[in-house]
C-alpha cells in the first residue's frame, strides 16, 4: 500500500481529507466498515451514514475511489494513524492512500474588527445605508408610477416565496460589503508599497477592492499556493487580474482509468477548498452566498464554483490556492485539462440543469488555441481526428470560438457561420442553432433564421429568433411570429414569455397586438405580464394590461396572481385616462368594480374616469366607495386636479367632512 501526505499537524487549525483507492470496488457496507474502522482509530470523523452519498445516482453504490474528512494527527498520534491505515489497507485491499491538509483559515473576526475600528467610518456607513434605502425607495416609486397621474400605478410587493418575486428594486451593495470596502481602502492608503514591489492595476469597480487593493488576513499564514502545474490550465495567470468576486470557479476534466467513485475525490477537495473561508469564532462573518460542485460524469468533468466571495484575501491568494487544489487532485487522478471559469449564466444553464437533462461542463478549449495559432482549417482537422473529447465537447469549443466573431460584420460573421454549422454537425442539439440564428438575423437573413428555428430540436430557438428579430429587424418581425405557435408557447415558462412580450413592445411595438393574441389563455401569465408592463411606454403597457385582463381570473387564494390581476384593473384605467381615451378608462373602471373592494385604488381611478366624461354622480359615488373601503390615499382625492369638476359639488366636500369627523371620533 502506497501512503502519501501523512504528517503531523502544526496548528489547531489543521483540517484535511483522506482519499483511498481500492483494488476492487467496495460495496456500500464495506465502505461503512472502512470508515468506521478509521474513525475508531481517530483518523477520520465518526461514521456518518450519508457521507459521500452519490448525488441522486442510486446505481453508483460500489466504489474504488473513497474519500472522507481527515483529522491530521499530532506528532505522538502519527504512528497510530499509520498503523490504522495499514490495517485498513490489508482488510479492504487498498492500493493507495493520500492525506491532504491545510492549516490556516481566513481571519473573519480580525477583518470585522478592522472594519469596525474607525467609528467615524461606521457613522458614514450608516448614512450610506440610509441614502441607499432612499435611493431604492425612489427607484421603486419611479418604476411603479411611470407617470404624473394622481393615482399611482401599483407594483406587487415581493413575497416570502423567493421563487415568485414579481417586482424588486435593483440590488444595492450590502452594508457589510461597503464596510469592508471602506476598511480596505483605508488600509491601502496607510501602506505605501516599496519602490521595487510590484503592484496590480485593477479597475475601480464595485467589489474589486475587496479582492485587489486589500491585504490578505489569514489566521496562520496564507493557504498553500500553486503557481505552475503539469496539466493544461486555461485563463491562468490572467485570472489573477480578471478575478470576479461575484462568481469564481474552476472546471476540470479527469483522465486515466475510469474507476467508480471518482466524483468522491472532487467533492472532498471542494469541501477542503471552502473550509479555509470559514471562521468559527464569529457567526456574523459570511464569506460567500452560495457554492456548489457540478459533476458531468459522462465527460468526466466537474465544475467547482462560489458566488459573492467576500473575504479579506488578495485575488492572487484566492486564484493560486484554487490552483493548488486542482494540482493536488492531479496528484491523485491526472487532469486532462482545466480552466478557471467565471461562472456566468451561460455556464450555469449548461451545468445546473432543472429539466432532467444531464449537466454539461466544458473544462477547456484546446480547439481555440489551435485556431489562433494555426488557423481554422488546421483546428478543424484536429477536431475531426482526435478522440479525447466527445462530439458534444467539440461542438461547445467551436461555439465558444464562433462567439468571438462579431455577427454584425460580414467577414467575421462568415467565420462564425462556418464554425457554428460544423458545431451542429458534431452535435445537432447544441446551442449552435441559436447562435447561428443570431448570425442570420444580424446579416439580415431572417427567412433562414426562421427556417432554422422550425427544424431545431429545442423550442427556445423559436423564442430567440423572435426576440432577436424584434430588436434588430423590427420591420420584418411579422414573418417570424409564425414561430410563436401554441406548442412553443405552452412549453415556455411564463416569465420567459413575459420577457419576450416586453422586448417586442419596446423594439417592435407595431407587432405587439399580433403577439398578444397568440398568447395562450394561461392564468399563470397574469403576474408576469403585469410585471412586464412597468418597463414599457404607456400605450404598450396598456395593451399588455388589457391582455392580462382577458386571461382567466385567478382565485382569491392565488396570492400574487390575484394581487396582480386586481392591480392591473387600476393601472389599465390610469393608462387609458392619461392617454386621453376616457371612454376606455370608464369601461375599465366599470370592469374593475368587482375587484375594487380588494383594491380601493380602483375607486380613485374610476372617479377620475367618470369625471373626465362629465358623469359627476358616478364620480362622487366612486369617491364615496373609496372612503368607505378605507382607501389609504383618500386625502389625495380631495385635491386631485382630475377631480376638479367635483370640487364645487357640496356632496364632494361633505364626504370629506364626514370622513374627518369619523377619524376624529376614532382617535
Amino acid at each position: 500500500m502506497e501512503l502519501s501526505g501523512l504528517e503531523p499537524r502544526r496548528s489547531d487549525l489543521a483540517r484535511g481529507i483522506v482519499i483511498a483507492r481500492s483494488s476492487k470496488p467496495l460495496t456500500k457496507d464495506e465502505q461503512r466498515s472502512l470508515w468506521k474502522a478509521l474513525a475508531g482509530a481517530g483518523v477520520t470523523e465518526p461514521e456518518d451514514p450519508d457521507r459521500d452519498a452519490p448525488d441522486d445516482e442510486d446505481d453508483i453504490i460500489e466504489r474504488q475511489w473513497l474519500a472522507a474528512p481527515w483529522l491530521p494527527p499530532t506528532a505522538s498520534e502519527i504512528d497510530g494513524q499509520k498503523s490504522a491505515f495499514e490495517a485498513a489497507a490489508a482488510q479492504f485491499q487498498l492500493e493507495a492512500i493520500w492525506c491532504v491538509k491545510v492549516e490556516t483559515g481566513i481571519d473573519g473576526l480580525g477583518w470585522a474588527e478592522l472594519a469596525a475600528s474607525d467609528p467615524d467610518q461606521g457613522e458614514a456607513n450608516e448614512e450610506d445605508d440610509e441614502e441607499d434605502a432612499e435611493e431604492e425607495e425612489s427607484d421603486e416609486d419611479e418604476e411603479a408610477e411611470g407617470s404624473e397621474d394622481p393615482d399611482e400605478l401599483q407594483a406587487v410587493e415581493p413575497s416570502d416565496d423567493s421563487g415568485k418575486v414579481l417586482y424588486t428594486a435593483p440590488d444595492a451593495p450590502s452594508a457589510a460589503l461597503r464596510l469592508a470596502e471602506a476598511a480596505a481602502a483605508q488600509a491601502a492608503s496607510e501602506t505605501e508599497p516599496a519602490e521595487d514591489e510590484p503592484t496590480e492595476d485593477f479597475d475601480d469597480e464595485l467589489g474589486e477592492d475587496i479582492t485587489s487593493t486589500i491585504e490578505s488576513h489569514w489566521r496562520n499564514g496564507p493557504p498553500p499556493l500553486e503557481r505552475s502545474v503539469t496539466f493544461p490550465i486555461e485563463r491562468y495567470p490572467e485570472m489573477v487580474e480578471e478575478f470576479d468576486w461575484e462568481s469564481f470557479g474552476i472546471a476540470i476534466k479527469l483522465s486515466g482509468p475510469d474507476l467508480p467513485g471518482e466524483e468522491s475525490i472532487v467533492n472532498a477537495f471542494f469541501a477542503l477548498w471552502l473550509s479555509v473561508f470559514q471562521d468559527e469564532r464569529t457567526d456574523d462573518f459570511e464569506p460567500f452566498s452560495r457554492a456548489d460542485v457540478v459533476h458531468d460524469r459522462k465527460h468526466r468533468s466537474a465544475l467547482m464554483w462560489i458566488e459573492r466571495l467576500q473575504i479579506p484575501a488578495t485575488a492572487s491568494d484566492q486564484v493560486n490556492f484554487l490552483l493548488w487544489i486542482a494540482a493536488r487532485i492531479n496528484d491523485i487522478v491526472p487532469l486532462a485539462w482545466a480552466r478557471f471559469d467565471p461562472v456566468d449564466d451561460a455556464v450555469k444553464s449548461r451545468a445546473i440543469t432543472e429539466d432532467g437533462t444531464d449537466p454539461f461542463v466544458l473544462a477547456g478549449n484546446p480547439f481555440a488555441e489551435r485556431f489562433r495559432r494555426h488557423g481554422e482549417d488546421a483546428a478543424l482537422q484536429w477536431a475531426v481526428a482526435q478522440s479525447a473529447w466527445s462530439r458534444r465537447e467539440l461542438a461547445g469549443m467551436l461555439i465558444e470560438v464562433a462567439l468571438e466573431h462579431d455577427p454584425d460584420l460580414e467577414p467575421t460573421a462568415a467565420v462564425a457561420e462556418r464554425l457554428l454549422r460544423r458545431a451542429l454537425a458534431f452535435d445537432a442539439n447544441s446551442d449552435a442553432n441559436g447562435y447561428l440564428a443570431i448570425v442570420f438575423i444580424r446579416q439580415h437573413r431572417l427567412p433562414e433564421a426562421v427556417a432554422l428555428a422550425r427544424t431545431a430540436a429545442r423550442s427556445d430557438v423559436n423564442l430567440l429568433v423572435v426576440g432577436e428579430a424584434a430588436e434588430h429587424l423590427p420591420d420584418e418581425l411579422g414573418s417570424a411570429l409564425i414561430l410563436l405557435d401554441d406548442a412553443t408557447l405552452r412549453a415556455t415558462e411564463p416569465d420567459e414569455i413575459a420577457d419576450l412580450v416586453a422586448s417586442i413592445a419596446r423594439y417592435a411595438p407595431r407587432q405587439l397586438d399580433a403577439t398578444l393574441t397568440r398568447l395562450p389563455r394561461d392564468v399563470a401569465l397574469v403576474p408576469y405580464l403585469y410585471n412586464a408592463s412597468f418597463s414599457l411606454e404607456r400605450p404598450q403597457a396598456l395593451a399588455v394590461l388589457r391582455r392580462v385582463l382577458s386571461l382567466p381570473v385567478p382565485d382569491r387564494e392565488a396570492g400574487e396572481g390575484r394581487t396582480a390581476l386586481v392591480m392591473a384593473w387600476n393601472n389599465a384605467c390610469i393608462h387609458a385616462h392619461a392617454l386621453g381615451d376616457y371612454k376606455l378608462a370608464v369601461e375599465l373602471a366599470e370592469g374593475g368594480q368587482p375587484y375594487a373592494p380588494e383594491n380601493p385604488y380602483i375607486y380613485h381611478s374610476g372617479a377620475c374616469a367618470y369625471a373626465a366624461v362629465g358623469d359627476i354622480d358616478k364620480a362622487i359615488e366612486q369617491v364615496k366607495l373609496a372612503i368607505e373601503h378605507d382607501y389609504e390615499h383618500a386625502e389625495k382625492m380631495e385635491t386631485d386636479i382630475d377631480l376638479a369638476s367635483l370640487h364645487s359639488d357640496p356632496r364632494f366636500s361633505q364626504l370629506f367632512k364626514d370622513w374627518r369627523t369619523r377619524r376624529a371620533d376614532l382617535n
